[in-house]
Order: C-alpha cells, then sequence, then structure tokens
C-alpha cells in the first residue's frame, strides 16, 4: 500500500491525490449499489426457486439487509473517527462480497436471509467512510462539486445492477443450463449472483492503493467541547425535521427502485433482460444528472447569497418525486411508462446528495463520520425496512393482486411526499439559524490534526 504523502502548500491533498480518492470511493459505491440492488432485478425467479411470497421478499430485499447495518452503523461512525479509514472500507468491501457469494449459493429462504446480512454488514462502512474522506480531501469551496461526483457512483450502481444483470440474465438464458466443474446445473440467477460479487475483489485492493488524507478540524464551537451528545442536543430541532423528512423520502426511494423492475415485468409485460438493460441505461444517465443538479442548484443558490440552498432545493425535490411516484397508477403505454419513470430517477438521485451537502454544511469536521452514520443508518433503516416491505404488503394485502405494484408505489408517494415537504420546511429556519454565526458560536479555521 502506498505511503501517505505530504499535503501541498494550502494545506489540503493535491488535485491528483483528492480526485483518485474519489475514483477510489466511487468504485467502492459502485460496487455496494451492484450487490444490493442485483436482487431487485430477480425477484420473480427467486420467488420460484426458493418457494417465497412478495412480502418474503420484501423482508429479503430490507430488514435482512438492514439487520447488521444497523448494528454495526454507529459502531463503524466511531470506527470511522478514528483509525485509518481506507483499510476500514477495504474490509467492508471484503465482508459484504462473501455475502453476494453467499446469496448465490443459498438454498432455502434462511440462507438467503443470512447471506444479506452478511451484505448489509460490510456495507455498513461504505457511506460514513466516504463522506469522512471527502471532508478531508477537499476544502469546503471544492466539496460540494466532489461530493456530487461521488454521488453519481450510487446510480452508476443502480443503473449497472440493472445492465449487468440483465445482460447476464440474458447471457444465462442462452447458454442454459450453466455448468461449472461438474457440479448441477447452475440456475440463471444464481450464476448473476456470483458474477456480480467478483468486482469485490478487485475493489477491495483498490481501496488500499488510495491515500489516507490528514483530519481536519475546520469548525471549532466555542464554549462547548463539540461532543456528539452536545451538538446533538444544541441541533435538535434542525436534527429532527430534517432525518425524519429524509426518513421519508428513503422510504418512497428503496420502495421504487426495489419493486420497479417486478412493477415492469408484471405490469407491463417486459423479459426481465430488457427491463434491465432499459432500466440500468436510465440509471446511468439520470443518475448522474440528477446528482450534479443537486449540486449544482446549491451552489447556484449560495452564490446568489441563499446559504440555506440545500434545504430549499430538497423541499422541490420531495414535490416532484411525489408526483413522479403518484403518476405510475396510470395507465402508461409500454413505451411512455420510461417516462414518469425517469422523473423518479432524477429526483431520487438528486434528494440524497443534497441532504449530505446539508450536512457537511451544518456538522463540525469531527463529529461528520457519526452524523453521516446517523444519516446512513436513517435513510437505510426506514427506507430498506419499510421501503421494500410496505410496498409487498400493499400489493398482497391491501390490492390483492400481484400486478398492482404501481398502484402500490403511487400510494406511497402521495401518501408520505407532503409529509416529507412540511418537515423540510420546519427544517429550513432551524438550520439557517445553526449555520448562521453568532458569539457563542462561531466557525473558525484551526490546524490540521495529523491523520490516524
Amino acid at each position: 500500500m502506498r505511503a501517505d504523502l505530504p499535503d501541498s502548500e494550502a494545506g489540503w491533498p493535491t488535485p491528483t491525490a483528492a480526485w483518485y480518492g474519489v475514483i477510489v470511493l466511487m468504485c467502492v459505491s459502485v460496487v455496494a449499489i451492484l450487490d444490493r440492488q442485483i436482487l431487485s432485478l430477480m425477484v420473480d425467479p427467486i420467488r420460484g426457486s426458493l418457494g417465497l411470497n412478495d412480502i418474503q421478499i420484501g423482508v429479503l430485499q430490507g430488514p435482512a439487509f438492514m439487520l447488521f447495518y444497523l448494528l454495526l452503523g454507529f459502531p463503524v461512525g466511531w470506527l470511522i473517527d478514528r483509525t485509518h479509514r481506507l483499510r476500514l472500507i477495504a474490509l467492508g468491501v471484503a465482508v459484504w462480497t462473501i455475502g453476494t457469494i453467499g446469496c448465490g449459493l443459498a438454498t432455502s429462504y434462511e440462507a438467503m436471509f443470512v447471506a444479506r446480512a452478511i451484505v448489509g454488514m460490510g456495507e455498513a462502512v461504505a457511506g460514513p467512510g466516504s463522506v469522512s474522506l471527502l471532508a478531508d480531501y477537499f476544502s469546503p469551496k471544492r466539496r460540494p462539486l466532489a461530493i456530487s461526483v461521488h454521488g453519481t457512483s450510487a446510480m452508476f450502481g443502480t443503473g449497472l445492477a440493472l445492465l449487468g444483470g440483465g445482460l447476464l440474465l440474458t447471457l444465462a438464458k442462452e447458454i442454459d443450463p450453466i455448468v461449472i466443474a461438474g457440479h448441477p446445473p447452475l440456475e440463471g440467477w444464481r450464476f448473476v449472483f456470483l458474477a456480480s460479487a467478483a468486482p469485490g475483489v478487485l475493489v477491495a485492493i483498490l481501496a488500499l492503493t488510495a491515500r489516507e488524507p490528514s483530519r481536519r478540524n475546520e469548525i471549532v464551537v466555542q464554549g462547548d467541547k463539540a461532543g456528539f451528545i452536545a451538538f446533538l442536543m444544541r441541533a435538535k430541532g434542525w436534527v429532527t425535521s430534517h432525518f425524519a423528512a429524509v426518513g421519508l423520502i428513503a422510504i418512497m426511494s428503496y420502495a421504487f427502485m426495489n419493486w420497479l423492475p417486478t412493477f415492469l415485468i408484471r405490469g407491463y409485460g417486459w423479459e426481465a433482460g430488457h427491463v434491465g438493460v432499459l432500466t440500468g441505461i436510465q440509471f446511468l444517465i439520470l443518475g448522474p444528472a440528477g446528482i450534479l443538479a443537486g449540486g449544482f442548484f446549491v451552489r447556484l443558490l449560495q452564490q446568489r447569497g441563499r446559504q440555506d440552498a440545500a434545504v430549499r432545493v430538497l423541499r422541490v425535490a420531495s414535490v416532484l418525486l411525489a408526483l413522479a411516484l403518484g403518476s405510475l397508477a396510470l395507465p402508461w403505454s409500454r413505451e411512455l411508462i420510461l417516462v414518469p419513470v425517469g422523473a423518479a430517477i432524477f429526483c431520487i438521485s438528486l434528494l440524497p446528495i443534497t441532504s449530505i451537502l446539508a450536512i457537511q454544511q451544518a456538522t463540525p469536521n469531527e463529529l461528520r463520520g457519526r452524523l453521516s452514520a446517523v444519516y446512513f443508518i436513517t435513510t437505510n433503516l426506514i427506507g430498506y425496512m419499510l421501503g421494500p416491505l410496505v410496498t409487498a404488503a400493499l400489493t398482497e394485502l391491501v390490492f390483492g393482486r400481484t400486478d398492482q405494484i404501481g398502484l402500490s408505489l403511487a400510494t406511497i408517494g402521495l401518501g408520505l411526499g407532503p409529509f416529507a415537504v412540511i418537515l423540510f420546511s420546519l427544517a429550513l429556519p432551524r438550520f439557517v439559524r445553526l449555520i448562521t454565526p453568532t458569539p457563542a458560536n462561531e466557525p473558525v479555521t484551526s490546524q490540521s490534526a495529523p491523520s490516524t
């Protein structure tokens, strides 16, 4: 592994080192999303092979993945604030790769549940670790662009999961039966899981080639020890409303992303391979566009004097997402259904990166790892635990037909979207008070601390 390099004269890592770090973290995120989301493309094959229903599939998509993600989220955030972050990320990649292999080998619902839990355990480090590293790679002025660029990896991962999974399913269908080293024939969905695990090995090694930047302490809260609990108490108004809002957005987002392929397969008669390719392309194009748009609009409004720009953008995007999901219940043609799907992808891409920009702006450096861990726990706990499961429950128990996923997604969007808008509106003045310097709380610049 490369030794840490001295910082540039300005006190920050050189642009080459910083952007190489972004590329590495993007690769980590792409593989994380790939291994997390690939299941969504293969709901019906897994359902038939293991004898499951939609609610059990919803559990595998959500609660099973979240089990160890939740249990390890805050301890991992604590470690991120104190240890070598890139080594910790490399270990996490190795763990979730093992879990993905386990998904492909599972022969029962219980075995698949355990494998998904291992994937969640490894991925608990990726999000908070990346947020912490990006804050130390770039100065505050350059950070929004870097975070936006890195944020595109989430949609690249989802797009590649769908596109690659669709191509692999098509390949598996063409060469069926798939026989490896004399073992019994391999079902197509198992082949896709095993193939998806391969990039994780390379990315775990790649994570060790980037530099660990020096930790920085840009914000010192005067008259306060800047402890995590003390900060949460001081910022509780903003934290409560902001995190409640992003929790509702997460339910809407994860419901859509986990059931989108099945919605198109069951509701519009598409082949799984075609769904993967077409929606994968949409995610690859509109996903990064939404993320970059989030950073662009925040920076544009900030340049015009709106330092609360991040929360204002979040509020508008919440309205648009609710309308996009609501429109899925309408009788679209097989081709035009991609219009509301694309609009939802754009909004889902824009919202998380904008929320992270707000957290970066409001949180002292030495607390970002832990508050980022809280953010990722909140969005993943609420979103992943409830989004896929509530969609399945509405489809099976309320509407009573497996082809009514669009109506379930519309109910979630129109039911939760207005509350998210209200909560972001409540968060706005509290956010302004938090980021506005006062005699008791004035940001000051301090010297960088040595890396751990």
